[in-house]
This record gives structure tokens, C-alpha cells and sequence, in this order.
């Protein structure tokens, strides 16, 4: 894990599956959390959801988007979690908003396929 100059900068993308015995109702419960919660934390970002994988954008506060991308990757609701880009970012949003929506059917999985992420870089 690396260390970074600016502790508000920090960035995390992670793909993961939706777990074989949830259904696409899990997809609400994580966004009614993620909208109440997040913003609390100074977290902002978004949740995209196709149907089968999830795809996580989180920027905020290192502290609070580590505890977060533990949390998510505990959480029994998805499998598979892999981090596509843990670090900072020159993109830095003015405030710190929160937002989900569906996707096309198998858009995020095209993220799988063509084999980018290292989970060697979740910070535990």
C-alpha cells in the first residue's frame, strides 16, 4: 500500500459479484447505506449496478475509504471483491456527493474480462 502525500486524495474503484443467494433487491439496500452513510464520512462517489457486478467509486478521507473498502469487502451481499485502482487521483471532485444507478447488463463485467485490478493493493 502506498503512502500518500494528502490524506483527502485517496481513490478506490473495486468490481465485485453479486453473491449466488442475493437478487438485484441487494443493490437497493447497498445504495440506501451508501447515500445515508457516505456523505456523513466525507466520502463521496458512485455505485453502478448491472444486474451482477457491482463497480465502486470512493474518493474521501484515506481513514474513512479504508474502513469503507474493508467493509465492502466483508460485506456477504457480493463476492469476487477486486480493487481496480487504490490511490490518488489528479480528478479531486469540489464536494463530496454520492451516487447509484443500473447499468446496462453486462457493462461491468466487460472490467473483468480484460483482467485489470491487483487485490494485492486493498489496504487491511
Amino acid at each position: 500500500m502506498s503512502t500518500l502525500s494528502n490524506p483527502d486524495s485517496l481513490h478506490v474503484v473495486s468490481l465485485s459479484r453479486l453473491a449466488p443467494n442475493e437478487d438485484y433487491r441487494a443493490f437497493a439496500a447497498v445504495s440506501r447505506t451508501a447515500r445515508a452513510r457516505n456523505p456523513e464520512l466525507g466520502i463521496g462517489g458512485a455505485l453502478l449496478f448491472d444486474g451482477e457486478y457491482f463497480c465502486h467509486w470512493m474518493h474521501g478521507p484515506a481513514d474513512a475509504v479504508n474502513r469503507l473498502v474493508t467493509t465492502i469487502a466483508l460485506d456477504r451481499r457480493h463476492v469476487d471483491f477486486n480493487v481496480l485502482h487504490y490511490g490518488g487521483s489528479d480528478f479531486t471532485p469540489s464536494h463530496h456527493s454520492w451516487c447509484s444507478g443500473f447499468v446496462p447488463p453486462f457493462s461491468l463485467g466487460v472490467m473483468k474480462n480484460i483482467g485489470i485490478g491487483n487485490t494485492d493493493v486493498l489496504p487491511m
